[in-house]
Order: structure tokens, then C-alpha cells, then sequence
């Protein structure tokens, strides 16, 4: 009987001892995919850094401490199923293992403040937009070329439903919906809100991943066939490229990149996979040249805008257009795609440095 007590005690010095075992012997590989950065090195010992020697034991310690990459995924696998909420302010966890980004907590714009009405556009902000924009499209139309500005709705803007309740709408208007209807009141210059087809065909297709801040790739392809829609109203020849047969809607093993953020993606798997072909035997007459300035929206659009021109020139997506450079390569168009919660910032330039390239 008396020997049944040290089993708990072996137990608790076996966890105790574990984690510096695995540090010096690493028995048990351990996920890889944590951190985005360098980790610390091991800690110098001399007479010149001795100083430096505790902070960089300590940082060392933290960085390779034994099992560290799994507690902190089990810390956060327990967080969301336990209470419902990401240890990241930058992750939503919604409905139906939906996941959202938060934008507003690693300052990089607007999503959901914007959902819920938290930041208005005044008169004055409006018409600023609309200024800069006729201005870009006042200098292209000046060599011929067209300018088309195309907006990306947020997530939570197509897929509100999947929210938890605590974002309520404070104001029954987004910025990009005053931005729309201001344009549409006072400017010549059409402005492609993707919003509004999207909402349109959500109810038959799911458009965004589910576990990745992203339209998927048919959602992809309802924002191509709008922007080949106003380009045909410049070029009508432009033809449309067809899907052949139907959409199929599949489960992947891996989560996109809000689960990537939360190092869960491998546990977490992404239900809104799109797989579908188009048609190759209907490709249209290419155009000759488009300078797409995008973010990370665009990137999904190049297999389908690649077959409409013989060459994309990309230019950087927040920083100035160089007007100059650009009348030089003589583009017929100019395509200007940004996601909603960078409206103001996209429209100004001021969201990131300037940036090589057109």
C-alpha cells in the first residue's frame, strides 16, 4: 500500500522534470508552425556579456521551453471550445466554427468597428474620397486609359450571420455603403461594389472561406465577373469566361490563414473549399495590358484576368500610383481592387511606405 505512494510523486517530478528533458533530448517533435519570427539564441557566457547573460537565459527559456508550441495550442483549443472566444484579440470565433478577422486589433484598418456602424464617414471624408479618386481618374483618362476601382467586401459584410451576437449594428449603414451611394450621388466615376453581387449569390454558395479572412475562390469568380461586366462596357468585345458544369463545395484538412494565426490550422479544417472548372474551349481575345494594383484580395482573380490580357503588370497596392511610369507601359486599364476595411486608407495612400514597383 505504502508503495502506491510514490506513484503520484513519480508522476508529478516525470511533468516536472519532462520539459527539460524534451529541451535537451527532444524525444517528442513538437509543432513547428508557431512563430513568425527568429527565436532566441542560446544565452553567451564570457566576461563581456555576463551582464546579458540572465535576459538572455530568460528570453532562451522562453522561446525553447519543452513542449511549448503544444501547450500553447492546447491553451488555445481550450479557450475556444471551453468559453467561445480566440486568446487573440485579432481572431473571432463565430458561429459554426466560422472564424473572422479583427482588423482593429493589429491596426490594420477597418472591419468590424465598420460592421457595426462604430465609424461613419462624415460629409467631408466622403468627399475627399471622391476628389481623389476623379483626380486618379482624371490623369489616366488623360493618355486613354480606363480606371476602374473595385471594392472587396469584408467577411462579416457577406457572412454576417455567422457573427456571434455580441456584434450588434449600432447604425444600419457601412462605410462602404455611404461611400457607394455618395459616389453614385455625386461622381461620374463608377465604383465597383462587390458587396452587392456577393450578397446576391451567398444564398447558393458559400464565398468566403470559413476558417480564412478571404473570398474563396467562386467567390473569387463572382468579383471576376463583375469587373469583366464594366470592362465590357469599354471594350465590348471582351468575352466572359464560363464556368463547365457545377460547383462543388468540399471539406480541406488545413485552415486558412485566421487558423494559421491561432496555430491551429491542422486542427482546424476549412469546409468552404470550392472546386469547379471553367471553360477552356471560350477563351476570349485578349487585351494587351493591365496594371492591377490589389491587396491580398486580388491575388485569387490572376487566373482568371491572365487569360483577358497578355500581360498584368502589378503595382504596389497603398503606395502612389507613378502616373509617369504608368503612361509609359500604355495599359488600356487600370484596375484598382482593395478590401473594404481599407477604404480610406487604399483611396489615400497612406497605409504603408512607398513601395517599388508602379
Amino acid at each position: 500500500m505504502k508503495n502506491l505512494l510514490f506513484v503520484p510523486i513519480v508522476i508529478f517530478m516525470a511533468l516536472i522534470w519532462a520539459p527539460s528533458v524534451q529541451m535537451c533530448c527532444q524525444f517528442y517533435k513538437e509543432f513547428e508552425d508557431t512563430d513568425k519570427r527568429i527565436l532566441a539564441s542560446p544565452p553567451e557566457w564570457g566576461s563581456r556579456v555576463i551582464s546579458r547573460f540572465t535576459k538572455e537565459s530568460e528570453a532562451y527559456l522562453d522561446d525553447h521551453f519543452g513542449f511549448r508550441p503544444d501547450l500553447i495550442r492546447w491553451n488555445i483549443l481550450m479557450r475556444i471550445h471551453l468559453f467561445g472566444v480566440a486568446p487573440l484579440q485579432s481572431v473571432i470565433v463565430g458561429k459554426d466554427s466560422w472564424l473572422f478577422y479583427c482588423s482593429e486589433a493589429l491596426d490594420d484598418g477597418n472591419s468590424m468597428n465598420d460592421f457595426m456602424g462604430s465609424v461613419p464617414l462624415s460629409e467631408a471624408a466622403l468627399e475627399d474620397l471622391r476628389m481623389r479618386i476623379e483626380e486618379n481618374n482624371r490623369k489616366f483618362a488623360q493618355t486613354g486609359i480606363k480606371y476602374i476601382v473595385a471594392i472587396a467586401p469584408n467577411k462579416s459584410t457577406v457572412c454576417s450571420e455567422y457573427l456571434p451576437d455580441r456584434f450588434a449594428k449600432n447604425r444600419s449603414r457601412t462605410r462602404l455603403e455611404q461611400f457607394c451611394d455618395y459616389m453614385e450621388k455625386h461622381s461620374s466615376v463608377k465604383v465597383l461594389c462587390l458587396s452587392e453581387p456577393m450578397l446576391k449569390q451567398k444564398s447558393n454558395l458559400p464565398l468566403f472561406w470559413s476558417a480564412d479572412s478571404h473570398w474563396n475562390s467562386f467567390g473569387a469568380y463572382v468579383a471576376y465577373k463583375e469587373i469583366i461586366k464594366t470592362i465590357s462596357n469599354y471594350y465590348p468585345n471582351t468575352g466572359l469566361i464560363e464556368l463547365a458544369g457545377n460547383v462543388a463545395v468540399k471539406r480541406r484538412v488545413n485552415g486558412g490563414d485566421l487558423a494559421r494565426i491561432l496555430f491551429i490550422q491542422d486542427v482546424w479544417p476549412e469546409k468552404n473549399e470550392t472546386v469547379f472548372e471553367v471553360d477552356s474551349k471560350r477563351i476570349p481575345a485578349p487585351l494587351e495590358k493591365l496594371v492591377f494594383r490589389h491587396d491580398s484580395f486580388g491575388d485569387a482573380l490572376y487566373p482568371y484576368l491572365t487569360q483577358h490580357f497578355s500581360k498584368i503588370i502589378n503595382a504596389a497596392p497603398f503606395a502612389p500610383f507613378r502616373f509617369e511610369a504608368i503612361s509609359r507601359e500604355r495599359p488600356e486599364i487600370v484596375l484598382h481592387l482593395f478590401a473594404e476595411r481599407y477604404l480610406t486608407q487604399a483611396v489615400h495612400d497612406d497605409f504603408y511606405h512607398k513601395e517599388p514597383g508602379l
